[in-house]
């Protein structure tokens, strides 16, 4: 089943995620404030991805925006991101208008195919796939008719394609570029959000020292593995997994001056490993 995922046939995905929602008169300008991303420009039943960012630009969480209604949004984040989601969410909410709730855990299904019309669906954390939120995810499966794949061929193609998860592929001090994500989940014509000064910035006057890269090995990969070139540390393996398609794959945050195509050593891999621009081709 594995396999399926980089096959032409679509399949299906149980995942899990947290949901959070944002309801209220001022809800999309509170939003559009904060949050990378022109949520304020959805129309209800779009969504896009946005990252929540600290005033000095660090990611602090990444999520799927959804607009509901003109004045209700669902965000859609991993589990592990909801609580600093809330928090910070809560930190910045003063005398809007809205209403904070959740985060609530929820079963969602990823599918590698488009979704059929009036199912409720964020973008997926892999490009290219789509999350669906739905109550009975048993039942969304039946109705996908879609075969199901297990979770480790999801985390294969999310190496792949080279999509960090916040706060596995990142840390408390990480910029948007440095992960990958500027073309992604932020707009550079919406105006201002908190964060905003710094992630403009680096896209327009300069460029960052670190930058998310593959890793391919023939041998398997750890996370939390010291990644060095020449004798000197360069970054740290942070996501690993086996490809059906390339073999021994991960993702690191290098330094910029190790290029793709360059060969590392990494702790535990014997041989070496090379560099790889992503996505994976």
């Amino acid at each position: 089943m594995e396999a399926g995922l980089h096959a032409a046939a679509a399949v299906a995905v149980r995942s899990r995620a947290a949901l959070v929602w944002v309801e209220g008169p001022d809800a999309a300008r509170f939003l559009q404030g904060l949050l990378s991303n022109d949520v304020a420009g959805l129309a209800p039943g779009d969504a896009t991805v946005a990252l929540l960012l600290d005033e000095r630009g660090h990611i602090v969480a990444g999520m799927r925006v959804r607009r509901d209604a003109d004045d209700a949004f669902t965000l859609v984040a991993d589990p592990d991101a909801a609580e600093p989601l809330v928090a910070t969410l809560a930190r910045y909410h003063f005398s809007e208008d809205l209403e904070l709730l959740g985060p609530e855990p929820a079963e969602t299904l990823v599918v590698t195919a488009p979704p059929p019309t009036g199912v409720e669906t964020v973008p997926g954390l892999v490009p290219g796939t789509w999350e669906v939120l739905a109550d009975d995810v048993d039942a969304a499966l039946a109705a996908s008719g879609l075969p199901e794949a297990p979770p480790e061929a999801l985390e294969s193609l999310r190496i792949e394609r080279g999509a960090p998860r916040i706060g596995v592929d990142t840390g408390p001090r990480t910029l948007v570029q440095e992960a990958g994500l500027e073309d992604r989940a932020v707009s550079f014509t919406k105006g201002c959000y908190l964060g905003q000064e710094t992630v403009a910035r680096a896209q327009h006057r300069g460029r960052v020292n670190r930058v998310l890269r593959g890793l391919a090995s023939a041998t398997p990969l750890r996370a939390g593995a010291e990644v060095r070139a020449a004798g000197r540390a360069v970054g740290t393996v942070t996501s690993a997994a086996a490809s059906p398609r390339f073999g021994h794959v991960g993702l690191a945050i290098l330094r910029r001056e190790v290029p793709p195509g360059a060969d590392v050593s990494v702790d535990g891999v014997e041989g070496t490993a090379c560099v790889v621009e992503l996505p994976f081709r």
